[in-house]
């Protein structure tokens, strides 16, 4: 084969490299915006399980410095959340870039397999043409030579 052939080669395993860890980034991302996920939604509980909490804390007996305290625990937990959201959205968004890059670098590996393909069959094709040619003027080569070649194409008659 070529030197062409033998580069592509080199460019298809050094794009596949590259797919591989556009793979193992993605799932990296993958696991982070799921752990963003969870983290999200145990906060999310434990607003809820807080509020239940204290809202029965409070009819019981429930002084001012309580309810501001609560107040306040509540504004925190709720920026907590804000945060939290935030960095959801930007692990989801991150995950979403991860599996663009591995989208193009699986479309970029499959254009080099298509082209080295290609190349290796115009080799086998002109390495045919070749056989063929050299077949070709052996064939020629036996038929001027021969003993046997008269207008009939046979051997000659004894008359």
């Amino acid at each position: 084969m070529s030197s062409s052939t033998g580069s592509l080669q080199v460019l298809l395993e050094t794009a596949q490299r590259a797919r591989d860890e556009a793979v193992g980034d993605l799932e990296r991302a993958r696991q982070m915006a799921d752990a963003a996920d969870r983290q999200a939604l145990a906060l999310q509980e434990w607003r809820r399980d807080y509020q239940a909490k204290w809202q029965a804390q409070f009819r019981q007996a429930g002084g001012v410095e309580i309810m501001r305290c609560y107040q306040d625990f509540m504004l925190r937990l709720g920026d907590a959340m804000k945060d939290q959201d935030v960095k959801v959205a930007q692990a989801r968004a991150l995950q979403e870039r991860c599996q663009a890059a591995l989208l193009e670098r699986e479309r970029k590996v499959a254009a080099i397999e298509q082209l080295l393909q290609r190349r290796q069959n115009e080799w086998q094709r002109a390495q045919d043409r070749q056989e063929q040619k050299a077949t070709d003027e052996v064939a020629a080569r036996q038929h001027r030579a021969s003993p046997w070649r008269g207008d009939a194409g046979g051997p000659p008659t004894v008359s």
